[in-house]
Formats: C-alpha cells, sequence, structure tokens
C-alpha cells in the first residue's frame, strides 16, 4: 500500500490542463500528477499528497529525460513556480497544448482548431500584481509572487515575461519605501500588493499601491508622505503615467479594494490593437498580452456576419465589442463596474463607434430584463473569469435564451467544457474552439468557442 513520503520510480504519459505530468502507480493504475514532469520521463518521485482518487509527487530524480527537456531560462525557475513550462521549448509547449485541448473536448466536438502561437514569448506580460512583504528583522521589501501552495514570497528582481522597466521599478520601490509593508499574521501594515499596467504601444505605466488603510484615515495621516514618494517615482521613470492608492484592509485573498485614489498623474494610458484605440484605468481589466489578445479578437471577429446585433456581456472597458464594431448594426454592452465603463464610454468615442449602448448596473437583473422583453440579440459575446459562467439564477441560463449564436472567450478549458456541455444539452451545438497562447511558458490556454443554436 502507497503512503505519504514514499519514494517510487514512475514513468509519465501525458501533460493535463494543469499542466502537470500523470503517471499511474500498481495494478489498480492509481493516478499520481507530477508538476515539472514532462511526457515519457522516467523520474523517482516521492509522495507528497494522498486521497481516494489521485496522489500528487514531487521529483526527487530524473533518471531519463525527455528528449525535449531544456535548462530553464529563467534563474528563479524553481523558487518562483510561476512559469511552469519554462523546462521545454516553446514549440513542444504549443504542441503540448494542442493535444491537452484536443483531449479535453474530444467526447463533444473534433473541430478543434490549431493554437495560435504569440507574437513574443517573453516581455509579453503588461499587467503584473505583485504582493509586497517585509523581513522580520532587517525590514528589507520583498516583492515579487507567492511560493506555489503558500504565502512566502519570491523576491523577483528579474523577470523576463514582463518588460524590464518594471523589474527597475520595482527594484526603486525596494530601497527606497519606508512606510511598512502588510504583516499576514498580525494584520498590520501598510503596504499589501503593487500592480503595473503598461501599454505595450506606448510603454506608458499606470501604478497602483494597495494599502492596508481605510481611505479617510490614509488622508489625514499619510497622504503628504505618499505624494512625496509618488513624486520621486515620476521624476525617476518618466514613463510612469500616473500613480493611485486603493483602500484594502479586509482580511481576504481579494487584491484590491472598492475605492481606488489618484496620487499624482493621468487617470489613463493608451492601448492600440491594430486600428482600435483605448483608454485604460488603473484598476480596467484588458487582455495581459496585447500582441497576442489580436489574434483572439480576429478570431471574435471572425466569426461575426455582417450588420449584426450583439450583446457585450461582462463588457468591461469595450475591448472585444470596440474591436467587432466594424460588423455591428448595434452594440449593446452590459457591465458591473462603473469605473470600467467610464472607460468604455470613452472608449466607443475616440473608435467613432457610431450605434452602441452601455448599461452600467447588475448584469443578471439586466439579462433578465432583456429575456422579459424578449429581445434577442445574433450574437453574445461572453468573456468570463476562471470560474466561468453561472448556469443558473441569471446566469448562462439566462444569456444563452438571449442569443442566436454564442462567442464564449475562456481563459480555463476545464470551466469551458463544463459551459459547453450545458449549452449543448440547451439547443446549441458547437461550431468551432479555437486556441491561442496569450501566456507563453505556462500551462494556461486561451479559448474561442462558437455555438450557434440548432
Amino acid at each position: 500500500m502507497i503512503k505519504l513520503n514514499d519514494e517510487i520510480i514512475v514513468t509519465t504519459e501525458k501533460l493535463t490542463s494543469s499542466g502537470e505530468a500523470i503517471a499511474r502507480l500498481g495494478e489498480e493504475k492509481l493516478v499520481v500528477f507530477i508538476k515539472n514532469a514532462l511526457c515519457n520521463e522516467k523520474l523517482k518521485i516521492k509522495i507528497i499528497h494522498i486521497n481516494k482518487r489521485f496522489l500528487k509527487g514531487e521529483i526527487i530524480e530524473i533518471i531519463e529525460p525527455s528528449k525535449y527537456r531544456i535548462k530553464p531560462f529563467c534563474n528563479i525557475y524553481n523558487a518562483c513556480g510561476s512559469c511552469n513550462f519554462q523546462m521545454c521549448g516553446y514549440d513542444y509547449q504549443i504542441e503540448q497544448k494542442n493535444i491537452i485541448l484536443n483531449e479535453l473536448f474530444k467526447d463533444i466536438t473534433n473541430n478543434i482548431k490549431p493554437i495560435i502561437k504569440s507574437p513574443k514569448t517573453a516581455n509579453w506580460r503588461h499587467k503584473v500584481q505583485f504582493p509586497v512583504r517585509e523581513t522580520k528583522v532587517s525590514k528589507r521589501v520583498i516583492i515579487g509572487y507567492f511560493k506555489e501552495n503558500s504565502h512566502d514570497i519570491t523576491d523577483v528582481k528579474f523577470c523576463p515575461l514582463q518588460p524590464k522597466i518594471i523589474n527597475e521599478i520595482t527594484e526603486f520601490i525596494r530601497k527606497n519605501y519606508i512606510y511598512g509593508c502588510y504583516n499576514e499574521k498580525n494584520k498590520k501594515g501598510l503596504l499589501k500588493n503593487i500592480l503595473f499596467r503598461i501599454s505595450n504601444s506606448t510603454n506608458d505605466i499606470l501604478l497602483t499601491f494597495v494599502l492596508n488603510i481605510k481611505e479617510e484615515d490614509f488622508k489625514s495621516k499619510i497622504n503628504n508622505n505618499f505624494t512625496g514618494f509618488s513624486d520621486k517615482l515620476k521624476s525617476e521613470f518618466k514613463n510612469i503615467k500616473g500613480i493611485f492608492v486603493n483602500f484594502n484592509n479586509e482580511n481576504t485573498n481579494k487584491i484590491l479594494g472598492d475605492v481606488t485614489l489618484k496620487i499624482s498623474g493621468e487617470d489613463f494610458i493608451e492601448e492600440s490593437l491594430k486600428d482600435k484605440k483605448y483608454k485604460i484605468g488603473s484598476t480596467s481589466f484588458f487582455q495581459v498580452n496585447p500582441e497576442s489578445a489580436v489574434n483572439l479578437f480576429d478570431i471574435v471577429k471572425e466569426n461575426i456576419k455582417e450588420n449584426s446585433t450583439i450583446l457585450d456581456a461582462y463588457g468591461g472597458v469595450g475591448a472585444i465589442g470596440i474591436y467587432v464594431s466594424d460588423k455591428a448594426k448595434l452594440i449593446t454592452l452590459v457591465e458591473e463596474n462603473k469605473n470600467a465603463t467610464l472607460c468604455a464610454k470613452e472608449n466607443f468615442k475616440i473608435n467613432n463607434v457610431k450605434s452602441y449602448e452601455i448599461l452600467t448596473g447588475d448584469a443578471k437583473e439586466q439579462f433578465l430584463k432583456f429575456k422579459n422583453e424578449n429581445k434577442r440579440f445574433d450574437y453574445v459575446i461572453l468573456d468570463p473569469p476562471r470560474s466561468g459562467c453561472d448556469l443558473k439564477s441569471g446566469g448562462l441560463d439566462i444569456i444563452s435564451s438571449l442569443a442566436r449564436n454564442i462567442i464564449y472567450v475562456s481563459c480555463n478549458p476545464m470551466t469551458l467544457k463544463r459551459d459547453s456541455e450545458y449549452l449543448l444539452e440547451n439547443g446549441f451545438n458547437i461550431k468551432s474552439i479555437s486556441g491561442v497562447d496569450l501566456f507563453p511558458h505556462t500551462f494556461h490556454i486561451e479559448c474561442v468557442a462558437v455555438f450557434e443554436r440548432k
């Protein structure tokens, strides 16, 4: 019987959508998931987790490596763990992601299109969120990523996936920030997170500090200090166009609080995708990899017919809706976040979109109102979070009733499959599923699934 900490020799079979390799143990073919392993590798592993359905193992020794295994290009690859496909070349990553997609969806469709590569495999990450802590004794500032399955931070002084200037700014903050960092144990300390948004087309930056304090306390106690510090940052780095503070003094995993205050500079930076221009706020959602987002949005646009009515559900700053607006008779954008809809209004104007409406408020209530009014759209565009859509109670059940066609943009193939099965059972066929690599050197796969009503 297999026990915790047992050391076993295995041979891996395939990779999963979570980026782990699978091996099977014993006559029962018990599945063991192994991080940082590739297909067809003979490994010595230690069992680190056991439950009724599967095991997890960590590599002790690579006895026979895959011919595709290479040395990771990042010096802190093992300590950080954010880019779990660095141990193999980019072409092999894409090959494996194609296999994963086809394996996952083979029982519901065979129309899976090959994954489109990212134009950049380095310096592609244009939104970065770093937790911030400090050492116990020396109070040295640590800025980086949480290690896997922990809240210990790897101090990231150089990340090859983000623009070089972000590394330079974080180093400046390490050396010059003196106002205290958050401590998870006692819930005290000021600075919790730093957020960067950098434009791929202009290199302009918005910088946001997330603080463990209420807005009124900030204004009465430390506003002047932060204003002085932000002036130093802007003087040192001309690319920084705006600096903000966000207030989040709650003990949750949520990064941002509800209130953001501008300290200095501009409210927006501008991003361009082909001929479309977008104003993006400090906390606005926008695709992390803008050049690869063009490939993604092109697929959406190619699957829309001319002169169509389009519902951009959960439309954010209008990124996809504006990109496909050339084919729209009318675009209706629904978004709950007021700051996002303010950006969306500006974006529709600067792109000279003539026929659109923007509805701010509870999205589910708006979708139910459409249904009660018997309103229908030629296309509904969905771009939900990794958790996918709510299937009932005003979620996918209502949205699907409004659509003749659904174009579903997903960053999680597992929840896309779940939601696809719901749509197949409720009056739709899958026309195609297309993969786009927005996140090189990670296991993440972005998909565009096109559904048409039967």
